[in-house]
Formats: C-alpha cells, sequence, structure tokens
C-alpha cells in the first residue's frame, strides 16, 4: 500500500506540471537564442546584448525535462530527464510532452576543456575555470561570476546565435559533449555560465545517477566547473594561472 500511494503521488506531481508550448513556438522570439549544438534540445533562452556594442550580457529562459512514468524508489519521486530532441524522437511539442524544470540565468565567459569521460563514466563536461579575474589567465571571462549560484558552463558552436559564434575554434565546434574529448583538451571555449532554478520537485535523471531536486536554487544536479587539475596522462592541461 505504500508503494502504491508512493507511485499515485508522484504521478499527480508529474501531471500537475504545466506543457511547454506547442512546437511552432518553441525557440520563437524573444526566446530564440540557440548555442548551436545538443542544449538546444532542452533549453529555450533570449539573449540580451549591449545596446552600443552589440556584445552579449545576459540569457534568461527555461529548462526542459520529460518524465519517464517511472518513480525514484529512494525518494518517491516522479523521473524526469532532459529531451534529447528530434533526431531521437524526442521533439519538445512534437514527440514528447516537454514541463520547465528549470528557470536560467546566464552570463557570458570562457572556460578551458577537461574532459567528458571519467572514473563514473560519461556526464556533464567537465571545465576548468577560475574563483577571480586573474591577469595572467589566457583569456578573458574564465571565472566564475559572483553574485550568484553559477555552477554549469555550456559552450557555443559557430552555428549559435551568440556575436561570439565566429571565432570559436574548430575544437568547440562540436554538438556533443563526447565529440570534443579529446580534440578540445586544454582548449578554451566560450560560452556561458548558468545558474539555475528548480520550478518543482522531481528526481533528475543525468550521468548514471538519479538526483532528488527540490524547489530552489540548484547547485548540484549541473554542476561541471573545477578550479584545479593534475594532468594524469598526456594531454597535459596547463594552468589558467600563475
Amino acid at each position: 500500500m505504500h508503494r502504491i500511494f508512493i507511485s499515485l503521488a508522484a504521478a499527480a506531481i508529474a501531471l500537475a506540471a504545466p506543457v511547454t508550448r506547442a512546437d511552432s513556438f518553441f525557440h520563437k522570439a524573444p526566446f530564440d537564442f540557440l548555442f548551436g549544438n545538443h542544449f538546444d534540445t532542452h533549453q529555450e533562452t533570449r539573449l540580451d546584448v549591449n545596446l552600443r556594442t552589440g556584445a552579449p550580457e545576459e540569457l534568461q529562459g527555461k529548462f526542459y525535462i520529460i518524465f519517464t512514468g517511472t518513480t525514484d524508489p529512494a525518494s518517491g519521486l516522479p523521473i524526469a530527464r532532459h529531451p534529447r530532441g528530434a533526431a531521437q524522437g524526442e521533439e519538445c511539442g512534437v514527440d514528447v510532452r516537454c514541463v520547465v524544470g528549470w528557470e536560467l540565468r546566464g552570463l557570458p565567459g570562457a572556460a578551458k576543456f577537461v574532459s567528458h569521460s571519467g572514473v563514473n563514466g560519461e556526464d556533464h563536461p567537465i571545465w576548468l575555470v577560475n574563483r577571480a579575474e586573474e591577469p595572467s589567465a589566457p583569456a578573458q571571462g574564465m571565472v566564475i561570476p559572483q553574485p550568484g549560484y553559477y555552477s554549469h558552463f555550456m559552450w557555443i558552436t559557430r552555428t549559435s546565435t551568440d556575436p561570439r559564434a565566429e571565432s570559436v575554434p574548430d575544437a568547440c565546434d562540436k554538438n556533443n559533449a563526447g565529440e570534443l574529448e579529446p580534440v578540445a583538451t586544454d582548449q578554451i571555449c566560450q560560452g556561458w555560465f548558468l545558474q539555475i532554478k528548480a520550478k518543482r520537485k522531481f528526481a533528475f535523471e543525468h550521468g548514471g545517477e538519479v538526483i532528488p531536486i527540490e524547489n530552489g536554487e540548484d547547485l548540484r544536479s549541473h554542476l561541471n566547473m573545477v578550479t584545479n587539475y593534475k594532468s594524469p596522462t598526456q594531454p597535459a592541461i596547463t594552468t589558467t594561472r600563475d
């Protein structure tokens, strides 16, 4: 009886979530910013630029999930994951019912790619950054923004609608995180530092883990930045500061 109650409660949470807008409205202006990679299958954001210089200043938008129809036995929450797009038969508003998992805010920056795979398997790509704007850093903007709770760096490609897209190097011009490894190892990629705020309770499935998510600021589900690294093998990762 207890297990049935948990399943019914999880189903109620999932069904109560509002559906995203129809596909014809997905990525429609002003929420039409594109990273130019797989991230676009589950995000919808608005780009704000400097009106004088045209430089990117901020992103604001939504981060989508789909419910799997299963329940996390540990937390009793409905399990959800990101939709994978049309190529996988999971296009929002067409193939699957997408709901808002998080609201997001982004600030432009840069980071050095470290890896995608590791001892825990494949997860979010890992990026090396600084905690302060270091004069000796190999590029500007390699610093975690503050104030805020920025925990995720997402790179852009040449097909991004970001004003910096034309300068993206070959190594960073990849659709998926797995394609960055090893060609982008130790390369600096332009992108966005993101902070996300969960809009509902659910269990997020990603990278071999099922992560209980509560309403509010979320630092752990998409954490993918480090400020130090020791290279175990070649190619070596070089320092981001003296």
